[in-house]
């Protein structure tokens, strides 16, 4: 039997087992990508201490474990990572919330409106349904990079009309980076592409500081580099169809805002958080 069969039954028995776990489709992906790892390197140990192949692969699926017991144990989990994600998206919220109310007033002075709220209510509701139903679902590095080179373009063409000049070099290059605060906000709130750039960049950055060993940092810089412009192009296309000019540029703004804090909030950043939290609290209270 070839290592392509071996490896074909592993993937096989990875996929039959993540199948029927009660958990979001990027964790399943997680977990395939780690179980399936784990199997072949006990696979190659088993290989390189002698043993023979249909040996090798029945001694790797029996000492994983029963398929079962391990998707009872998994499962039994869900509930905690349902209140996570319930956390997670609460938390990104507020912040969208209240980067609405005090954005307005701090960039053009304006006066609070009732529509500082409600406008973003409806644009997080469109954002979380578009990133969880179709960004989050493109995990194809392949695709990922190119439809990250077709959109792309896009927002290329979207920048000289922005900007309404000819495209040089020396322009394009003086729009990608800046730490002054009058160019990275403007008439459209965030929405500059200096700023999309940046919060971009951070974003890459958080994928080489990220704690998942099994999925290599190029691919996951692919998918998370897709899912935040598909966000932004879909937030353009939602934008156009506003009422008005500024309910437009709120909508943006939350797409904007909404992609990059999905890929630089974790889980585990807000629960060490909330714990301090509670830490500091008790100790006030003694």
């Amino acid at each position: 039997m070839s290592i392509q069969v071996s490896i074909k039954q592993f993937d096989d028995y990875i996929k039959k087992l993540v199948r029927d776990l009660h958990l979001e489709e990027e964790e399943k992906r997680e977990l395939e990508e780690e179980w399936t790892q784990h199997l072949y390197d006990h696979f190659s140990a088993l290989r390189k201490q002698g043993v023979e192949k249909m040996e090798a692969i029945q001694t790797v699926l029996e000492q994983f474990g029963d398929m079962q017991m391990i998707q009872t144990e998994v499962n039994q989990s869900y509930p905690s990572a349902i209140k996570s994600h319930i956390q997670k998206e609460s938390v990104i919220a507020v912040l969208c919330i209240i980067a609405s109310v005090i954005g307005p007033m701090i960039l053009i002075g304006a006066h609070f409106q009732p529509y500082f709220v409600f406008a973003p209510l409806i644009a997080l509701v469109f954002a979380y349904l578009v990133h969880r139903f179709i960004a989050k679902r493109q995990s194809d590095w392949r695709l990922s990079g190119i439809g990250l080179i077709a959109i792309y373009v896009f927002f290329f063409q979207l920048f000289k009309r922005m900007y309404g000049s000819s495209l040089s070099l020396d322009l394009y290059g003086a729009h990608l980076f800046t730490l002054d605060w009058n160019r990275l906000t403007g008439s459209g709130g965030l929405f500059e592409f200096v700023t999309i750039h940046m919060m971009w960049y951070v974003i890459i950055a958080m994928q080489f500081i990220g704690s998942n060993n099994y999925i290599p940092v190029w691919k996951r810089i692919l998918n998370s580099s897709f899912q935040y412009w598909a966000m932004l192009l879909i937030g353009v296309f939602v934008a156009m169809f506003q009422s008005s000019g500024e309910w437009s540029v709120l909508f943006i703004n939350i797409f904007l805002l909404y992609a990059f804090l999905q890929h630089t909030i974790s889980i585990k950043g807000i629960t060490i958080f909330s714990q301090k939290v509670s830490r500091m609290f008790y100790r006030q209270s003694l």
